[in-house]
């Protein structure tokens, strides 16, 4: 991994509440992806789709909830 791949994980981390919700919500998308539920059109490149997700990650475009903030947020 490059340098500037890990520092911009890190910051993303810190920015989403810790490297496993982080994680968590990467797995998720590209999940997504993988199965076609999304508007991903790379999806024979998991680095492209990795990269993509983080993109998303940084523009605020996606985000995990916590159980009770996915609660309130229904209420």
């Amino acid at each position: 991994m490059k340098e500037s791949q890990a520092s911009r994980i890190h910051e993303l981390a810190e920015r989403v509440g810790g490297y496993f919700r982080l994680t968590s919500l990467v797995q998720k998308r590209l999940r997504e992806a993988v199965r076609g539920s999304s508007a991903f059109a790379p999806s024979q490149n998991t680095n492209t789709l990795f990269e993509l997700t983080l993109d998303e990650v940084e523009q605020g475009s996606i985000e995990i909830a916590l159980p009770e903030e996915a609660e309130a947020a229904q209420e």
